[in-house]
């Protein structure tokens, strides 16, 4: 089991909106497409790194198009609450992948760190921001700052991020070519320039993340 600590884990539990009440198989949550797994089977661990690929186009899409949106503040409105859903799965297939039992004494400093800056962002940078849009779409001082604070934490934080734990679980449960191991980038990710978080860090047979 990974080694997050207390606080990290009920912080991860709260942005999915449920913390697993046991060590079940199978966590039904609120805001989860593919519920939450403790302790994930292969093709369990497969079905959620679909998931959160998935997850991450649909919200790619929507970021793509939202400069687009903003003088149409219904349509816009309306592709916000759909990037949401998915967006609120993310942590569900977050926890799922930082509770399996595969990796044991292997993981890796780049997979504890990724983890942790998942944790500590995807609250504030994305939940949060998405939720400004869908509150006031005909703001659009307000959109374009919540869309330009997603672009810069999906783009130097949650998709390498998610890059990592997907690389590490495909690994150890032998998944290699048969599940995305990188999250695609939204358009604006070529014109911003940032540090990857957890850069330098060691991720084993993936080697030094940066």
């Amino acid at each position: 089991m990974k080694s997050f600590t207390s606080a990290a884990v009920l912080g991860l539990a709260a942005l999915a909106s449920a913390s697993p009440r046991s060590q079940s198989k199978r966590q039904t949550q609120p805001g989860c497409i593919v519920d939450t797994v403790v302790g994930a089977s292969t093709d369990q661990v497969a079905a959620s790194i679909n998931q959160w690929f998935a997850d991450v186009n649909t919200v790619n899409s929507f970021l793509n198009d939202a400069p687009g949106l903003i003088s149409d503040p219904g349509t816009l409105l309306q592709r916000a609450s759909a990037a949401l859903v998915n967006a609120a799965d993310e942590p569900c297939q977050l926890m799922t992948l930082t509770s399996t039992s595969d990796l044991g004494s292997d993981v890796t400093d780049a997979f504890e760190c990724a983890g942790q800056d998942l944790m500590r962002v995807f609250g504030d940078h994305v939940i949060t921001n998405l939720n400004t849009i869908i509150a006031s779409p005909n703001n659009t001082v307000a959109v374009q700052s919540a869309v330009d604070d997603i672009n810069a934490f999906r783009c130097c934080n949650v998709l390498s991020d998610a890059s990592i734990l997907w690389q590490d679980n495909a690994a150890d449960n032998g998944l290699a070519g048969s599940v995305p191991i990188s999250a695609p980038q939204e358009d604006a990710c070529a014109s911003i320039t940032c540090t990857q978080a957890c850069t330098g860090l060691d991720n084993g047979s993936f080697g030094t993340v940066g």
